[in-house]
């Protein structure tokens, strides 16, 4: 099931990164709570494989964030290339799940859930994959993702187009 992130939840998450073998690179040499809670986020879901509604448990599994870009993060040429202006995006990030628990399905899950929410403020969900998704590039293509050229190489930012 889907929640809402709470504090107790940060040393599951940490696990989870751990057991993924992130390299640090990828947390920008954040502690891995530290990295969780960079951003104000609008929303932090996690997805809990427990059948009760009682938190928090050990068996947070993923995790997915959705916040407002800043000004001139790597988002500023998607609402160019959207012909929107910046603050008609929001942007879906720190996105993971815990190795073979299902990750493709509960990582659906949490991407839909929350590009449902993102459509329902009337706004545009977007992603950059380099600092925040961990999930293969071909799998939010699938979702209705598409690359916008950035001029970086070194960055790879989606905008969805369903």
């Amino acid at each position: 099931m889907i929640r809402a992130r709470i504090e107790q939840d940060l040393d599951r998450l940490s696990a989870v990164l751990d057991a993924m073998r992130i390299p640090s690179s990828r947390l920008r040499g954040k502690d891995p709570k530290e990295w969780l809670q960079e951003y104000d986020a609008e929303l932090s879901w996690v997805f809990d494989m427990a059948p009760v509604p009682v938190t928090p448990t050990k068996n947070v599994v993923g995790h997915i964030q959705v916040y407002r870009p800043a000004g001139e993060s790597p988002f500023s040429h998607l609402a160019e290339y959207a012909n929107e202006p910046a603050d008609k995006l929001l942007a879906v990030g720190k996105h993971f799940v815990r190795p073979n628990t299902y990750e493709y399905g509960i990582g659906r899950y949490l991407l839909k859930e929350s590009v449902e929410y993102i459509q329902s403020q009337g706004k545009i969900p977007t992603l950059e994959l380099n600092g925040n998704g961990f999930l293969p590039q071909a799998f939010y293509e699938k979702f209705g993702f598409e690359e916008v050229p950035s001029g970086d190489p070194g960055e790879t930012s989606m905008i969805y187009t369903k």
